[in-house]
């Protein structure tokens, strides 16, 4: 099975290659797909999640996982809700997800698995933004994880915005790789 992308390349995502892993296609691609399915109050991507998330952290490494741990997302175009994503149903979805993440890792160099600091705060970051961009009156988000301080999300960027931002990022930290 294999799925266009921006640049007009074919790309199998379940059997990913290495010049798939395109920063340009990554960055638009991301800054398209809004958090939470879309279901939120305005519109706030997985781009400046990742762009968020990598803030949090002062070491290098940790950086460059945060901005690149929604890679797969990037290359698909599919931000899957967790609760979907963990069902029996989407085996092959989370395989295809880790590989991409190890692939990744080779490609620009990081040590893999995605590292426990990197899930502990996606989660607490994910709290912060359902709080901020989402109805939580039916819903305790702060029963999943503790909340970073709201400000920390800033002003959802346009798309553009979120591209351009996604990718200076991305060669600040990978060294135009």
């Amino acid at each position: 099975m294999k799925v266009m992308n921006a640049s007009g390349r074919l790309i199998d995502p379940f059997n990913l290659e290495d010049q798939d892993f395109d920063p340009r296609i990554i960055a638009q691609t991301l800054s398209r797909i809004c958090r939470f399915w879309g279901q939120t109050n305005e519109f706030y991507s997985v781009a400046q999640h990742c762009l968020v998330l990598e803030s949090v952290f002062e070491d290098i490494e940790l950086k460059k996982w945060a901005l690149i741990h929604e890679v797969f997302e990037g290359l698909t175009g599919m931000d899957i809700p967790t609760p979907i994503k963990h069902s029996p149903h989407m085996e092959d979805y989370r395989k295809a997800e880790d590989n991409a993440l190890e692939q990744a890792a080779r490609i620009f160099n990081l040590t893999p698995p995605v590292p426990e600091e990197i899930k502990v705060y996606d989660k607490r970051l994910m709290v912060t933004e359902a709080l901020r961009f989402m109805n939580t009156s039916n819903y305790d988000w702060k029963a999943i994880a503790k909340p970073l301080p709201i400000f920390i999300l800033g002003t959802p960027l346009s798309m553009k915005k979120a591209e351009l931002a996604f990718l200076n990022k991305w060669y600040e930290l990978f060294d135009n790789k």
